[in-house]
């Protein structure tokens, strides 16, 4: 199969996935949306519309910190520590001596 076709079928199949994915998300959001309006409608019966308002809020905050946490927690597991650089020692060294000689050949070049 030629390159062109099979990375033609590959961004096809990324595109249907995003696209998915996008719909999914929606759903879902519009679906957690409903249920905390159902919260805050059962809450206001009970307590009163600030309160309810309060409640909702302060449940959805709740809500956002956890998955927040629990997300920083899972990435950054899976994080790795950067490998050294031998490069950049190098360059580092490279460019303490270009400055020194530099220096240096100000200094001699003034009488």
């Amino acid at each position: 199969m030629p390159i062109a076709r099979y990375a033609g079928r590959m961004a096809k199949s990324a595109a249907l996935w995003g696209a998915l994915a996008t719909t999914t998300l929606c759903l879902v959001l519009a679906g957690l949306g409903f249920l905390a309006a159902g919260g805050f409608i059962w809450l206001a019966e009970h307590l009163g519309a600030a309160a309810a308002a309060a409640a909702t809020g302060a449940a959805l905050l709740l809500a956002a910190l956890i998955i927040t946490l629990a997300g920083g927690l899972l990435l950054g597991a899976r994080r790795k520590p950067p490998e050294p650089n031998p490069m950049a020692e190098i360059a580092v060294g490279l460019a303490a001596v270009a400055l020194e000689a530099f220096a240096n050949r100000r200094k001699a070049a003034k009488p």
